[in-house]
């Protein structure tokens, strides 16, 4: 969040969690027309203005706990937003700068003079600075965005959106000038972010965090016992719910079972549930008090959460918990699949390309699977022209990742394209996130699954003039036999397009490997989706047919499922080059995602695809 004097922005603020701040203290100085090495608290009822994404703008009380001031302070202080209403935005997960690596990529975003807002790429340099508590940041010399006034109280973020500190200070040139900064800084790291609050008590910034998420009394009964508790001694997988497991990663759920409290602390539970993160603490008190003495204050905290589910709360809390416990010991999914096989991601960033005048309109949801069913969560839309469509899917990956919208490596994760087909010839697996952080940024393709699908078919039904039965056969013959096999693949190369569209004819054929090459490719097209052809491979010739001798030279117990196919190519990408240039077109009538998501009240009667 901005924060503003009479007149401007003069710095950013963090906020940490429901009405909790942290800015550095000569920001507050100055939006209070104070020097800004001033070291007196400006007094309890003093207050500063912010400004949040959305441009609403909100007074903060100028908290008297761990103020810090002064030419040699930590310069830090904590902000509190009082009442109901709080901006609308995620909380950051914390992380403490000696876990980073040196030349680490961080990023900052900031405020400077006469700019709405400015991104800056940094590089983590280690312990260093005036203070003794700072660490050493520096702006690559390919990317000279330079700190300078605005940035401070902004956020220090790593490529995957964690916290690891505060912008402070920057560094001018011997001369002294403001105007030429020398592209070194200085951050104020998460585990600095600590002081002295009433009482004379030292906390940090995370207690204060996790206080005002939970309440003070909650984290003085619940804190010390689960935070010794090791998820390896209860491991959160046997209890909870998928969907919990992906708060669980979403929040950075540390190693402790009071973290795993914070990460379920606002879930709502399903009518006549328990609340997760109470299901949770009873959970760890039937697994730990038989091993070590228990306060009596965690389970009179339990009761008091539990008892709003009436008078058999402790009945009720013992059923939830054995239902819980049954469902996680249940046999998983047969073991008969080979590798690559078809379980659905846990998280699907799903994109759609529609013409409109001047361009196309860009819009993105992100899907989670949530208890056998989708939960669509969408996230804007914008105008693009065709070359910007390729960097701008780069730049909103980045930016859900920043946002810890997707937890890449921590989950299985797929993006799907829904593509007019005139775009089918794009390679959007070449995008790449973080363009301004990294110098060499990874391409999509090597970080995901993906999959396109031909806007046209899943949006009209009968197009082309293709019966729906027929791509209703198709998909059925697919799902009977799913392998990639001889019978059921068709490599067009070798063919002219009278003889492709003879061969279609055959119904086993469900998987059609193209050149784009071809100067008819878009012949092809049109013949595999009028025949109801489910899926299409295209790509460079020298890489298509490297990819189709792969899969068809293989051995009958290891053929691959044409289901896990976007994991198959994503896992090749990542030391085959040409694969990067390889896309996957794949529609199933009747996909589940569409049908569920995508058939809106004004859509088609019978779903055509997915």
């Amino acid at each position: 969040m901005r924060v503003l004097d009479e007149y401007d922005v003069v710095g950013g603020a963090v906020l940490l969690s429901p009405g909790l701040l942290i800015t550095c203290a000569h920001v507050v100085n100055a939006a209070l027309g104070r020097d800004g090495d001033k070291e007196e608290h400006p007094g309890s009822e003093a207050t500063v203005r912010l400004q949040s994404f959305d441009d609403r703008v909100w007074s903060a009380r100028v908290d008297t706990q761990l103020w810090s001031a002064g030419p040699e302070s930590r310069d830090l202080a904590v902000l509190r937003l009082p009442g109901a209403g709080q901006p609308d935005t995620t909380f950051p997960v914390l992380r403490d700068c000696a876990s980073l690596s040196p030349d680490q990529a961080l990023s900052t975003t900031g405020y400077p003079e006469g700019m709405r807002s400015l991104q800056a790429s940094l590089v983590y340099r280690g312990p260093g600075g005036p203070t003794g508590v700072t660490h050493q940041v520096e702006t690559p010399g390919s990317r000279r965005v330079q700190i300078t006034g605005g940035f401070s109280g902004c956020a220090v973020r790593t490529e995957t959106g964690e916290l690891a500190g505060v912008m402070q200070k920057n560094h001018h040139y011997v001369w002294n000038d403001p105007d030429r900064p020398s592209g070194v800084a200085f951050i104020l790291p998460v585990e600095e972010l600590v002081g002295v609050r009433d009482g004379g008590e030292t906390v940090s910034v995370q207690r204060l965090a996790d206080e005002s998420l939970c309440g003070r009394q909650t984290y003085d009964r619940l804190h010390d016992l689960l935070d010794s508790i090791s998820l390896e001694d209860v491991p959160p997988d046997e209890l909870l719910r998928p969907h919990e497991q992906r708060q669980l990663r979403r929040h950075g759920s540390g190693s402790t079972a009071w973290r795993v409290l914070t990460a379920l602390w606002d879930l709502i539970p399903p009518f006549g549930e328990p609340p997760p993160r109470v299901a949770w603490v009873h959970h760890v008190y039937q697994r730990i008090r038989h091993q070590r003495p228990l306060p009596p204050t965690v389970w009179s905290w339990i009761r008091q959460e539990a008892s709003p589910t009436g008078r058999d709360w402790e009945e009720a809390l013992t059923r939830d918990r054995d239902r819980r416990l049954l469902r996680s010991r249940e046999p998983d999914a047969p073991a008969a699949l080979p590798d690559h096989g078809e379980e659905p991601p846990d998280t699907v960033v799903l994109f759609e390309l529609e013409p409109v005048t001047g361009g196309y309109k860009l819009s993105h949801s992100v899907v989670h699977m949530k208890e056998e069913r989708y939960d669509l969560l969408p996230q804007g839309t914008k105008l693009v022209s065709e070359p910007e469509i390729r960097d701008e899917i780069g730049d909103l990956m980045g930016e859900a990742t920043m946002q810890r919208l997707v937890t890449p490596e921590e989950e299985s994760l797929r993006l799907r394209f829904l593509l007019p087909k005139d775009l089918l010839h794009l390679n959007l697996g070449q995008a790449t996130p973080h363009r301004d952080l990294l110098e060499f940024p990874p391409q999509l393709c090597t970080m995901y699954e993906i999959v396109y699908h031909v806007r046209e078919r899943v949006r009209i039904s009968g197009y082309l003039g293709t019966p729906p039965g027929r791509w209703r056969l198709r998909s059925g013959r697919q799902r009977a036999s799913p392998l990639v096999e001889d019978r059921n693949a068709l490599s067009t190369w070798r063919q002219e397009v009278s003889e492709v569209t003879h061969a279609l004819t055959n119904e086993d054929v469900t998987l059609v490997v193209t050149d784009s090459d071809n100067k008819d490719v878009h012949h092809v097209y049109d013949t595999a989706l009028h025949h109801g052809i489910p899926t299409i491979i295209r790509g460079p010739r020298k890489a298509v047919i490297s990819l189709a001798d792969e899969l068809l030279n293989r051995e009958p117990g290891s053929r691959v499922r044409i289901s896990g196919l976007p994991r198959y190519l994503r896992d090749r990408a990542r030391d085959n080059s040409d694969s990067r240039e390889i896309a996957l077109i794949h529609d199933l009538f009747e996909d589940p995602l569409f049908r569920e998501v995508l058939r809106g009240p004004e859509g088609p009667e019978s779903p055509v695809s997915s």
